[in-house]
């Protein structure tokens, strides 16, 4: 609840809306004039509306939406460049013999290990740069 609302407190100042302006969307929206009088649905529906209008405004980066049913090459093409650099690391690492098993629960479980995430996914990027300098480690000690 207060996440949506922080959410599009931070979109209306990206966005530059004055508070009439600001008003006068949420009035068009959800016939309420306050974000604190809106229902959680509401709150999402508002949110969503100012991403969008900030994604293509220019003035934010689109929101990298994940799905429950996406398949692992969906995964590894939405991955950001330092998940890929971890992705190809450890591929590399299976063709020299260092790895047995590529698959992503393995990654995964190497993963959770090393930095304490559940999956690669949510890492963030400091985590992630741990990682490619472990795994370029682990690369070095095998060659």
């Amino acid at each position: 609840m207060a996440n949506h609302i922080a959410a599009i407190h931070v979109i209306k100042s990206k966005l530059r809306l004055s508070d009439d302006d600001y008003r006068a969307l949420l009035k068009s929206l959800t016939q309420k004039t306050s974000s604190k009088d809106l229902t959680d649905k509401e709150r999402q529906a508002v949110r969503d509306h100012m991403q969008n209008l900030a994604e293509r405004s220019g003035v934010a980066k689109p929101l990298r939406r994940r799905t429950t049913g996406r398949t692992f090459a969906q995964a590894k093409a939405e991955a950001s460049p330092r998940e890929r650099k971890v992705w190809a690391l450890w591929h590399q690492l299976h063709r020299d013999g260092l790895v047995h098993d590529t698959s992503p629960a393995a990654l995964n479980a190497w993963v959770a290990r090393t930095v304490h995430v559940s999956a690669l996914a949510f890492a963030n990027a400091a985590q992630l740069d741990t990682l490619i300098e472990a795994l370029k480690a682990w690369q070095h000690r095998g060659a």
